[in-house]
């Protein structure tokens, strides 16, 4: 493949250190994945490529502390009053 045809798109690219959420390409036919996002299975040619995107660990555990931490109990106890 041309070295012309590849810059441009390599130069579109975003920096994968930007991108920390895990991606997964998989064909919906037979299986295969794809890290690379693709139009065409290139194992059974099929067209119908699922993608999902997966969040990094640390936005992952960022967003269960935030919300264990907002969560308090304001109950009064009955018996107090």
């Amino acid at each position: 493949m041309p070295v012309d045809r590849l810059l441009p798109e390599f130069l579109q690219r975003e920096p994968e250190s930007d991108t920390d959420d895990a991606v997964l390409h998989e064909c919906r036919h037979c299986g295969s994945k794809f890290e690379e996002p693709v139009d065409q299975c290139p194992v059974c040619d099929a067209t119908e490529i699922a993608t999902y995107k997966f969040p990094a660990a640390d936005e992952a555990e960022t967003d269960d502390e935030s919300t264990t931490d907002s969560t308090t109990d304001t109950a009064t106890d009955p018996d107090t009053d």
